[in-house]
């Protein structure tokens, strides 16, 4: 039985931007199985793997894990009916949410598509999604901060247009449940 009410709203809020940007929902309907699954990096994200599973044991799942080598990444999968309903039912509703919410689903978001990068004091968002990009860029404006959304000059490996989101640095200072903010934080924090 999946309890997304023992979630804070900044936790749902995270686990659907994590969700929107890692993950990936699908039903086999001759199996009759829901599935969930994350794809993240098994080297450089174990601390964001290690935050999702809290989330997702919080909340009565049984996630599983699979690294694959090949690709130097991680799949997260959970076999939920309610989970899978409860993400599908948040994508329709994602305009009138709580601040606490959006501060959750852009944290999720980063740490899914973003990176902070110190030297410029800017987080970054690439994202194949103008339609996401948009929402993320209002939700921050919300937040009372001023971004920068630009369509990124399409390389020889991109197979789809792509958007840049630049996130000034201050988003450290909200109460982000954003692991990567949390290592930048640590850094600071060390150097200082």
């Amino acid at each position: 039985m999946v309890k997304m009410d023992s979630l804070t709203e900044k936790e749902k809020g995270y686990l659907f931007g994590l969700f929107l940007g890692d993950g990936y929902a699908y039903h086999d309907k001759k199996q009759r199985h829901y599935s969930i699954e994350f794809f993240l990096n098994s080297e450089k994200d174990t601390d964001v793997v290690n935050f999702l599973r809290g989330l997702l044991l919080k909340i009565g799942t049984k996630p599983s894990f699979r690294k694959d080598k090949r690709y130097n990444s991680i799949r997260v999968r959970v076999r939920s009916k309610r989970l899978y309903e409860a993400l599908i039912a948040q994508k329709k509703s994602l305009v009138d949410s709580s601040k606490e919410f959006k501060i959750g689903f852009i944290s999720g978001f980063i740490d899914a598509e973003g990176y902070v990068n110190p030297a410029e004091r800017m987080i970054m968002l690439i994202n194949t999604s103008k339609k996401v990009m948009c929402l993320i860029k209002k939700y921050l404006e919300d937040l009372g901060m001023r971004v920068v959304l630009k369509k990124r000059k399409k390389s020889k490996r991109d197979r789809l247009p792509s958007y840049r989101l630049y996130v000034p640095v201050n988003f450290i200072n909200t109460e982000s449940n954003s692991v990567k903010v949390q290592r930048y934080k640590r850094g600071l924090q060390v150097a200082g």
